[in-house]
């Protein structure tokens, strides 16, 4: 983790350019623990805002009304830490083509999770800060628009680099 894969996919799933080009939007955490059953609900309430949808309802009941739902709009979902293959394949056949120009974005520290999770587009792999960007995360961070003083540089650089290029360890 701290590659900050949870923190862009959501930059984009929040962003009001992206949130006025779908119908519905709707995100779950998948985890390495979860049952089919939580994420349909989780799901399904992200896309029926309004509707009481009951914990009762059996796993092939939810799936099946998230994919008719899903057929008549145009939806953004994001499956977010995705662990294993077979917890996208609980969730794929909800997420019909409907050539609406829906979308899925999957977040997953495994390629081969990445790979076997693709749809239409290739996975995109983000790489880890330079030493350079590291420092320049962290300056921002801690000294926002003033200038570091040259007396915290070296230190700062030493903690820059602490961070091994993980973005969210310089927060």
């Amino acid at each position: 983790g701290g590659m900050g894969k949870t923190t862009l996919a959501n930059k984009l799933f929040f962003d009001q350019l992206v949130v006025s080009h779908f119908d519905v939007r709707a995100q779950c955490c998948v985890s390495q623990v979860y049952t089919r059953k939580d994420l349909l609900l989780t799901i399904l309430r992200g896309v029926e805002k309004d509707a009481v949808i009951s914990d009762n309802l059996p796993e092939n009941e939810l799936a099946d009304k998230l994919r008719k739902l899903l057929l008549v709009q145009r939806y953004l979902i994001l499956v977010d830490d995705v662990w294993e293959k077979i917890a996208w394949d609980d969730l794929k056949p909800c997420f019909c083509d409907a050539n609406n120009r829906s979308r899925i974005i999957v977040t997953t520290r495994l390629g081969d999770v990445a790979y076997h999770a693709q749809l239409v587009s290739d996975p995109h792999f983000l790489r880890l800060f330079t030493p350079e960007e590291s420092w320049m995360l962290l300056k921002n961070k801690v000294f926002n628009t003033r200038s570091c003083p040259l007396v915290l540089e070296d230190v700062g650089q030493k903690i820059a680099q602490k961070c091994k290029g993980l973005p969210l360890a310089n927060r």
